[in-house]
């Protein structure tokens, strides 16, 4: 059996649970192949397909663009210091949603973001996310005033939601980053240290 570092699960059993070869298969058909983290989260049914569901009505029932979505995520991923998913949104954003690479570098570099409905997003995810969701009226506004509604500041909590929930799993098992997006992890964070 494959694993990662830390001895998570990081493979594909012949014998996976209908409710873990559901998600799988789904990932292959959409993506190509089955990303390590949802192999290291198929350890938990539960949590793979809590992960992937929120995924998924995100992307069917949210308002937000599949961009936004990806600006949030990405966001996020950056303020954990998470590889894994800094890389993975990097290459999605350019792969999959039309992003421009000028905007996701400067979220990966936490920069300003060349398009200012775009980091007025980022901005407002930082707030509500370094804020534990206690944002002040001003910062409500600001995100309001630069085009976005009420139920997509929820969205922008779900979002959050999924992704600490990605970003938390591959640091505590120290997820190898899937070849696709390898090379889009260099140079991402030295967080060695922490797992002395």
């Amino acid at each position: 059996m494959k694993e990662t570092s830390r001895g998570f699960k990081m493979d594909e059993a012949p014998n996976e649970p209908q409710e873990v070869k559901e998600v799988f298969d789904w990932y292959k058909e959409n993506f190509g192949f089955v990303p390590n983290l949802t192999k290291v989260l198929s350890a938990s049914p539960a949590a793979l397909r809590s992960y992937w569901l929120t995924q998924l009505q995100l992307a069917q029932h949210g308002t937000l663009t599949p961009e936004e979505h990806n600006i949030i995520q990405m966001t996020v991923a950056v303020e954990n210091r998470c590889k894994y998913c800094t890389s993975g949104h990097q290459m999605a954003g350019g792969a999959f949603f039309g992003s421009d690479e000028k905007d996701l570098e400067a979220i990966r570099n936490e920069n300003i973001i060349p398009n200012e409905k775009f980091d007025a997003l980022r901005s407002f995810t930082l707030d509500v996310y370094r804020g534990k969701g206690r944002v002040s009226d001003k910062v409500l506004n600001g995100f309001l005033t630069a085009g976005y509604d009420k139920a997509q500041a929820i969205e922008v909590i779900t979002n959050i939601g999924a992704k600490v929930m990605s970003n938390l799993t591959n640091q505590l098992a120290i997820t190898d980053v899937d070849e696709p997006f390898a090379p889009l992890a260099d140079g991402l964070f030295n967080t060695e240290a922490v797992y002395r």
